[in-house]
């Protein structure tokens, strides 16, 4: 065994192992620092700690290699601010120095497989931790062997990164070496100049070129979508649905979403067989987003097919702001008709070509506006006819983006209940202001998750409506329900997340989220972040997946008389009669 210096000290010369050698020499290629592996690895394992939802394995995979890119990213940062400001003013002893300089030998030579060996344990603890979360949400687990590829995956998204985020630094650079030979500008002033102007180039490209880009290049993507046809769907032949011959509105124009709505559901001689009863031909109408020009047009179209059908003599009309690409969940509304022995109309509009989790970043603005004008034509109308004329109960349906649609079209609860009979409100976003005031004026000792206003006399809120079905007590009329579930990122998601523990993981976990997942500074906020990407990662009844909850709801906001365990399982039992003879969408 031969000895080398290094440091300024005698070492041993040791044979490493050929894959040890090959790891190290990938380092060095790459140029990996070791602070920046040791924070890589930090935020690697907070991406597999648990969350609201359990992932896929490729998901997962994608996570944690973002993690493992934002942590050497931010380890490199305060190494740099540590070298330049801290190290300048700490004196060490020769003594220290060598001991140091040997631990920097050995951490260099350890900390790649450390790192690799850490990513592969943290795979085989994320097995544990997302069985027993989806355990929690009654979800499927995965095969273990699966799980393996998390590493694969984590590692690949990290060089593809790391390679990005290196040329921005070259940028940087040479952004700074131009003002110091042209300006004559010092090297650390240039340096400050390159950094924010390469900082403003990238936010500028970000939100003025490709924001801007992406969203225009979707909207033709998903307004040519608009256009398709849908297997199974055709013009409506019933003058109760808009489309129809008898319709003032074109079947063509109503958009994908919108036929699909206008020709789904049960027809009046098929409710009548499931429900043993004589049902009324359900009343269907929409405008699409190309039927008009703007919003107050659009909800012009609709009252003029209220008028059409005659819909003042139905028992109820349902008021559904759309999500996205105008879509009305099928679920909803079979529910509100089945319920209705058909005496019902229901009523949308689309404003968007763009899918929901597009709209989320893109139009919410333009989802309230939809919402306030639809809302407020249809109350108008209502209160708009004579005295002698029957006025049926004005009802508002919402889910997910629809919740914010809906809300829009009001100022709070005392406007909400001098204009319509009754609101159910499932999996609000975190932006939809009037929940947010009031789940922030709770009631003092009611959680977060389940909080309680003013007693629940005007407002309730509930992870499944199923409770109410032996009673309410008191709730005075017009009833406002929202459906949150505490494992529905849709929910709990906002920016405050990044520094601010919320209340909700200072609680008792609810139902379905995992006891272990703790708050942290930014990796909670990245944490839940990527849970929206996996909303619908859980099954009916958790995360963002409301369709079994619909009938229970439906069925407590209209205060159905005789509402019990057995006539809610006998329509839960119907529902799913009605719904497996339909095209699902």
């Amino acid at each position: 065994m031969t000895t080398s210096a290094t440091s300024g000290h005698t070492r041993k010369q040791v044979l490493y192992p050929r894959w040890f050698v090959a790891l190290h020499a990938l380092t060095n290629r790459w140029k990996l620092r070791d602070s920046g592996l040791i924070g890589a690895a930090v935020l690697a394992w907070i991406s597999f700690m648990p969350s609201l939802l359990p992932r896929v394995w490729y998901f997962q995979g994608l996570i944690t290699g973002i993690a493992l890119f934002t942590g050497y990213l931010l380890a490199i940062i305060i190494r740099s601010i540590h070298l330049r400001y801290v190290a300048p003013q700490i004196t060490l002893t020769d003594r220290v120095r060598r001991a140091g300089d040997s631990v920097i030998y050995w951490s260099h030579k350890l900390i790649p497989f450390l790192v690799i060996v850490y990513v592969v344990i943290g795979s085989i603890s994320a097995v544990r931790w997302q069985d027993q979360s989806a355990a929690l949400v009654d979800a499927s687990t995965q095969p273990w062997l699966l799980y393996l590829g998390i590493p694969v995956i984590a590692l690949a998204v990290f060089f593809v990164l790391l390679t990005i985020g290196r040329e921005v630094v070259w940028l940087i650079a040479w952004v700074s070496r131009f003002l110091q030979r042209t300006l004559r500008i010092p090297r650390p002033a240039a340096r400050f100049v390159g950094i924010v102007a390469v900082v403003i180039l990238a936010l500028g490209l970000g939100q003025g070129v490709v924001l801007r880009a992406f969203f225009e290049g979707a909207n033709v993507l998903f307004s040519a979508q608009n256009d398709n046809a849908i297997e199974g769907v055709s013009k409506p032949a019933e003058p109760e649905r808009s489309g129809s011959d008898a319709s003032v509105v074109d079947f063509e124009d109503l958009g994908m979403q919108g036929r699909r709505f206008v020709d789904g559901g049960l027809r009046a001689d098929k409710l009548s067989a499931l429900l043993g009863e004589d049902a009324k031909e359900p009343i269907r109408l929409y405008s699409g987003i190309e039927s008009a020009s703007d919003d107050d047009g659009r909800a012009a179209l609709v009252v003029d097919e209220l008028n059409r059908t005659r819909a003042w003599e139905r028992e109820s009309v349902a008021i559904v702001p759309t999500t996205g690409t105008g879509w009305i969940n099928p679920n909803a509304a079979q529910a509100i008709e089945l319920l209705g022995a058909g005496d019902t109309a229901i009523v949308g509009t689309q404003y968007s070509y763009l899918p929901s989790w597009i709209s989320f970043l893109a139009d919410q603005d333009k989802a309230r506006a939809a919402g306030s004008a639809l809302v407020s034509a249809v109350a108008a109308w209502r209160d708009s006819l004579p005295a002698d004329v029957h006025k049926p109960k004005l009802y508002v349906y919402g889910e997910s983006l629809g919740t914010l649609a809906g809300e829009g079209a009001f100022s709070g609860l005392r406007d909400i209940r001098s204009t319509v009979d009754g609101v159910l409100w499932m999996g609000p976003p975190n932006s939809s202001t009037i929940w947010n005031s009031l789940v922030s004026r709770r009631d003092p000792g009611s959680t977060e998750v389940e909080p309680e206003y003013a007693d629940g006399l005007l407002v309730r809120f509930t992870d499944d409506p199923a409770e109410f079905r032996e009673g309410v007590g008191e709730w005075l009329s017009p009833r406002i329900l929202y459906v949150q579930h505490a494992t529905d990122p849709v929910v709990w998601w906002n920016s405050d997340l990044l520094f601010e523990r919320p209340d909700w993981l200072e609680e008792e976990p609810g139902a379905g989220r995992h006891p272990d997942m703790t708050y942290l500074p930014i990796g909670t906020f990245w944490q839940v972040t990527a849970d929206l990407g996996n909303a619908v990662g859980g099954s009916q009844g958790y995360g963002h997946l409301y369709d079994s909850e619909i009938v229970d709801g439906w069925a407590t906001i209209t205060e159905r008389p005789g509402w019990n365990e057995q006539t809610a399982e006998r329509f839960r039992q119907l529902h799913d009669e009605a719904m497996a003879s339909q095209p699902r969408g």
